[in-house]
């Protein structure tokens, strides 16, 4: 594990210092730093409420992005702090549990087809999936998105219309339910259709995910996302079945409504409700607090709602964000709030105004 955390640094390294060299080149690497911090105090709306606080998802990223020659392109997401650090490290490169690598890609792109190995999320067909986890309110995201481990080993092959309006993409790879990508023998297909038709713009998509061996959860994703000049609405609606000790089948629908003022103040409002007969398929073991890992275990309906205010101060620039959210559901019986910032620094851009 130290050896992969040495040879992530050093690539890391290794593209800083090209950035600072290749003064003659704009095709130099981008780099973003990208620490969050908030603290998220919840309040028990009766006896037997959650109650407590903690620092949510505080945290610290880096993204590298850039080109190499006419064809290839590569993607790097890097989660090297939480609340919980230890967790990132202790044992990387498992297909069931999350580490310090979201996801590290590298793409050749030729004609309209575009060919993706590495590690990056499920392609699920869903909006709340889609957005970057550092930039995600977790106490108004789904109890899926919250447990579910999207970000697999695999490879993936896309190919984008003429027109630029549509895509299709399949997807191979490691299984959430597997233990070590490929040495468990499970894995993943997914196909999506994703497209922008004027303000309509789906995310569509079908998996088989091989809960063991010849046994497979069939999901069903459709992501529908609506966008005008300054109000966006976000449905996302997904099926999921599983015939394993009987008939388990699990039904979501999430909707996010946003309204944004002169690019400054984005107002939202969020809801979703999810549906659960017989198991959890993606859940474990019961730990009580605002959010549940199973949802089987409060009665197999999950409903949840909130709203918050997201706030860009600098001027020409989103790179600073402050979030107020409130939020509340029916399994915690309790009210939580989250108050924080996120920053995105580009170090790349500094090195550019510097030369």
């Amino acid at each position: 594990m130290k050896k992969i955390l040495v040879l992530t640094v050093a690539l890391l390294c290794y593209f800083c210092t090209y950035s600072q060299e290749a003064k003659t080149s704009d095709n130099i690497p981008t780099l973003i730093i990208s620490p969050r911090i908030e603290v998220n105090p919840h309040i028990g709306l009766s006896e037997g409420g959650y109650y407590g606080s903690d620092f949510g998802a505080t945290s610290l990223y880096t993204f590298l992005d850039g080109t190499i020659g006419e064809h290839f392109s590569y993607s790097m997401s890097n989660h090297w702090l939480s609340t919980t650090p230890g967790e990132l490290y202790r044992d990387p490169f498992r297909s069931d549990e999350a580490d310090f690598i979201d996801w590290l890609t590298i793409s050749y792109n030729i004609g309209g087809f575009t060919f993706t190995l590495g590690k990056e999320s499920i392609l699920y067909g869903n909006y709340e999936i889609d957005y970057a986890d550092i930039d995600q309110h977790a106490e108004v995201c789904s109890s899926f998105w919250n447990k579910s481990m999207t970000y697999q080993w695999g490879g993936k092959v896309e190919y984008c219309f003429s027109d630029e309006s549509s895509t299709l993409a399949f997807h191979f790879a490691s299984s959430p339910f597997g233990e070590r990508p490929f040495a468990s023998k499970l894995f993943c297909y997914s196909l999506k259709w994703s497209g922008e038709y004027g303000c309509f713009a789906p995310i569509w998509s079908a998996n088989l995910i091989e809960y063991e061996r010849g046994v497979f959860v069939k999901t069903l994703g459709l992501g529908n996302g609506f966008f005008f000049d300054n109000l966006s609405v976000e449905f996302d609606a997904m099926y999921r079945h599983l015939k394993y000790d009987g008939d388990n089948h699990e039904a979501l629908a999430v909707c996010k409504v946003g309204y944004t003022f002169k690019d400054k103040v984005e107002l939202f409002a969020k809801g979703g409700y999810e549906y659960f007969s017989g198991i959890d398929i993606f859940g474990w073991e019961d730990d009580f607090g605002f959010i549940p890992t199973d949802v089987s275990l409060c009665g197999g309906n999950y409903a949840f709602y909130g709203a918050g205010v997201n706030y860009y101060p600098l001027r020409n620039s989103d790179a600073l964000r402050l979030h107020a959210v409130i939020s509340s559901n029916n399994y915690s019986n309790s009210l939580a709030m989250s108050f924080g910032a996120t920053y995105h620094f580009d170090l790349t851009n500094t090195i550019r105004k510097h030369r």
